[in-house]
């Protein structure tokens, strides 16, 4: 059986980012160098061309729109930060790396199913993988939690807990999972993952997702996971322990309460744009109170944002998120759409609901790793929203933005 690795792309140039694209999700989660550098490319010759072709980018876009405007922001953020020397960093860290957005939507452009499908493929492979690779350190004695081979538990969980909640909502999607004891297959091994990060909001938010999907249409298969990760608690006496802690989490925070107790300590300081980026270390009043003394960040994410970006931060951060899910029901509501595009945008918002849910005691958007993550599934969103069918019409999702 002959493989098609060109995917119906023609050009030379345009095959080597496609490619680019799926080296850059297979191995963004066990290796954050390769994947900045990956990143990197894929921006550098993206804008060349977006240059090269003429493209016309809007941003008119109800997705692309908001998140301009997030950038715009937290630019500003920079520039007139209380600490310029520390927050500069930022624009190649950070800012630079967030435009890998547009040059997903741009390089994926139209619509095709098959090329869409291909990359959540690799996306759960890869999700298999790095769990399997994750319990094995933890069943072994090299670590006490599941760790990739390049983040800790903390993105590994999160990376997990994201692909775990796209795949269950794709569980009756046969072109994705041909037979359902794969899909099923798949769940037990990135859930056991999961389990064995010890991330008590990555359980929380699984949790959640997966309860709402399970009772509207996955009822057996909820019953299933519910006792195969019940006895997988029970087994493990170091999950059962951190299992209770979750539940009375008020009295087992890991020292977040005397980090907000910090936020509220200059709440008030810089509300329009923050102190600045990456001030943390600088701004923080309560560092003789915290035992662990490498803490770096708010454990918020949203509070995080307005604390370094203002109010002005967090309400763009706030509007992409929203219309990230109005979009997408709003699209779920259209009697005309294909049932496999309605399929995808269920999974996706399942996905982007674990985003939001772990950004209460922890963030996605300026970690490395997750933040492409996250913006390579919005692009997914944009394009499967808007994208015009492969094949039928010259004009690609690009030009509308």
């Amino acid at each position: 059986m002959k493989i098609d690795l060109t995917f119906g792309v023609e050009k030379k140039f345009d095959l080597m980012l496609w490619w680019g694209i799926v080296l850059l999700m297979a191995f963004l989660i066990f290796s954050t160098a390769i994947g900045q550098a990956l990143s990197f490319l894929l921006i550098f010759l993206g804008f060349y061309k977006i240059y090269k072709e003429k493209i016309n980018l809007r941003i008119t876009h109800p997705i692309i729109l908001p998140f301009i405007l997030f950038m715009g922001i937290r630019i500003l953020s920079i520039i007139f930060s209380e600490y310029p020397s520390l927050s500069i960093v930022s624009l190649n860290k950070d800012i630079f790396f967030n435009l890998i957005l547009l040059v997903f939507v741009i390089l994926l452009s139209q619509y095709d199913k098959k090329k869409i499908h291909f990359l959540i493929k690799v996306l759960i492979i890869t999700a298999i993988i790095a769990s399997i690779i994750g319990i094995s350190k933890v069943l072994l004695g090299f670590s006490q939690r599941a760790l990739s081979t390049t983040s800790g538990f903390s993105t590994l969980g999160l990376f997990l807990s994201v692909i775990f909640a796209v795949v269950f909502a794709l569980g009756r999607s046969k072109e994705i999972f041909h037979y359902r004891w794969w899909w099923f297959i798949a769940l037990i091994i990135i859930g056991i993952g999961i389990l064995f990060t010890f991330n008590r909001i990555n359980w929380i938010s699984i949790g959640i997702v997966t309860l709402t999907i399970g009772l509207y249409k996955e009822r057996i298969v909820l019953l299933w996971l519910t006792v195969i990760f019940a006895l997988t608690l029970l087994l493990f006496p170091n999950l059962t322990e951190r299992f209770a802690q979750m539940i009375n989490f008020m009295q087992n925070m890991s020292e977040r309460d005397i980090i907000w107790r910090g936020a509220l300590l200059i709440w008030d300081q810089h509300p329009f744009l923050g102190f600045g980026t990456r001030t943390f270390h600088e701004i923080f009043l309560l560092y003789d109170k915290l035992v662990d003394k490498g803490v770096g960040g708010w454990h918020n994410e949203y509070l995080h944002i307005y604390i370094e970006s203002g109010l002005l931060g967090l309400i763009s951060y706030l509007w992409l998120l929203i219309s990230i899910f109005y979009t997408g029901l709003r699209a779920l509501k259209n009697n005309s759409l294909q049932k496999d595009r309605f399929v995808l945008i269920s999974a996706l918002l399942a996905g982007f609901s674990v985003f939001y849910l772990s950004a209460i005691t922890s963030g996605f958007i300026l970690d490395p790793i997750t933040k492409i993550l996250f913006f390579f599934l919005l692009a997914l969103e944009v394009i499967v929203i808007d994208g015009k069918t492969s094949g039928n019409s010259n004009l690609n999702i690009g030009a509308q933005i």
